[in-house]
């Protein structure tokens, strides 16, 4: 389901539209990966392709037909007969007293000549009637192979879909941590009035004002640090889903409300069973032992009818004909070479199997891991949620001290480092935890 939601027409992500509003939300990030990315265009081609192959197979079910011609045209006939070629002498002599009379005279030659030259042409049509289920096989074959790339491609659209989120997140994540230096600079440029107030009054030394001064330029750097960072990017997102960059795109989404990952816990066992990998591995068994069949097919009789459509004039005539036939072909010399490759097959199949099993358990492995991961990603989340509210308090607290001359300048923009490492952490904890859960809900298919 996650991922039929992201595949729709691109005339619903109208791109002229997006690039002139500048606006990218995080759906029409994704849709328009899907719909620009080669490997996605690819993929599809892959289909097609696979489509393709089983609409060749299923023209095995109907009748071959070939077409022939044939002409030739020599200098001399290839078959002649004369009344010298008579053995029964006395028949030849009568014959040759007859035609010394009057052949000459009517210009008749005293011999007979065929197949000077002529033409031959025929249409031969076979239907196939048993081939040994290979016929049969190999559209089930066929099927497996558009399965296959179906799979496939939904495997290419998890990977594209996940990249994306992952860059449109990691963008955010520095959006907000420029808000959060942008904080602090306020912060700051209050502080430096209040100081500089002192400072006249000669409450403080110049030091404290060179310390804020020398923090409001370390804030500042930092800003332009992660400017240029949001700028580089954006321009890898705009790669990633196919349009030209511009340094007025907007990121619309925010971040939601971090909920408990268990409420999308899904069995291990059952994720496994209902990923694309899973099948993929499935289908290579099917696969291994419908090519046995293929092969067993080959040791079997073959029996087919059709007909021949014959047209010549090879003897001064037009001649034509047409001939019904019935066929049958035992390949009893194969069967030694078959029986071993049967048993190669066999093999084949068996190790398919292992992998199958193989894989599956690891695939559960790393369905747990994903899980792992999401559940500590929550559960720091939630450290550091505590961790901004205690430094929120202790920068209070360190404002109204300072204001008291309970403690000194360093105190207070330590408090104010440490509240703004805890907004910092806070992000990087929810951007994570987002990106661990859209990994865990596609694996397990949400």
């Amino acid at each position: 389901m996650f991922l039929k939601k992201y595949i729709l027409l691109l005339s619903s992500i109208a791109l002229p539209m997006v690039v002139l509003s500048q606006e990218l939300s995080l759906d029409s990030c994704l849709r328009l990966a899907v719909v620009n990315n080669v490997d996605i265009k690819n993929a599809n081609l892959a289909i097609k392709e696979a489509e393709q192959t089983k609409k060749a197979v299923v023209a095995k079910y109907f009748p071959s037909v070939s077409a022939s011609a044939q002409a030739f045209h020599s200098n001399k006939p290839y078959i002649e007969y004369g009344i010298e070629d008579i053995k029964n002498t006395g028949v030849r002599d009568v014959l040759r007293t007859i035609y010394n009379d009057i052949g000459p005279a009517l210009g008749i030659d005293d011999h007979l000549g065929f197949l000077e030259k002529g033409l031959v042409t025929g249409v031969v049509a076979m239907q196939p009637i048993y081939a040994g289920g290979r016929i049969v096989t190999g559209n089930k074959l066929a099927n497996l192979g558009i399965e296959a790339s179906t799979y496939q491609k939904q495997i290419a659209e998890r990977d594209l879909l996940l990249n994306t989120e992952e860059l449109y997140w990691q963008t955010k994540m520095l959006e907000e941590k420029l808000k959060t230096v942008n904080t602090v600079l306020v912060l700051l440029d209050n502080l430096e009035k209040d100081v500089r107030v002192a400072l006249q009054a000669g409450l403080i030394t110049p030091n404290d004002g060179l310390k804020v001064k020398l923090k409001i330029n370390e804030m500042n750097s930092n800003a332009i640090k992660i400017e240029n960072g949001i700028r580089l990017s954006k321009r890898a997102l705009c790669q990633q889903i196919g349009i030209q960059y511009s340094d007025d795109i907007c990121l619309t989404d925010t971040i939601s409300e971090i909920t408990s990952p268990w409420e999308y816990r899904v069995e291990n066992s059952v994720a496994v069973q209902n990923r694309s990998e899973s099948k993929l591995l499935e289908l290579n068994v099917k696969a291994s032992r419908l090519q046995k069949r293929m092969i067993l097919g080959e040791s079997l009789p073959q029996i087919g009818f059709g007909g021949v459509y014959t047209y010549n004039n090879l003897l001064e005539k037009d001649r034509t004909n047409l001939t019904g036939f019935a066929a049958i072909q035992v390949p009893i010399s194969s069967w030694w070479e078959n029986a071993h490759n049967i048993k190669k097959q066999n093999y084949k199949i068996e190790e398919a199997e292992n992998m199958q099993s193989d894989l599956t358990a690891k695939l559960e492995l790393q369905t747990q891991k994903i899980w792992d991961e999401l559940d500590a990603a929550y559960r720091s989340y939630l450290l550091a949620e505590q961790a901004v509210e205690d430094a929120s308090s202790n920068l209070r607290l360190s404002s109204q001290y300072y204001k008291a001359g309970l403690i000194p300048l360093s105190d207070l923009l330590e408090a104010q480092t440490l509240y703004r490492n805890a907004l910092d952490t806070r992000i990087e904890q929810s951007i994570t935890y987002l990106i661990c859960l859209r990994h865990y809900k596609q694996i397990t298919v949400q």
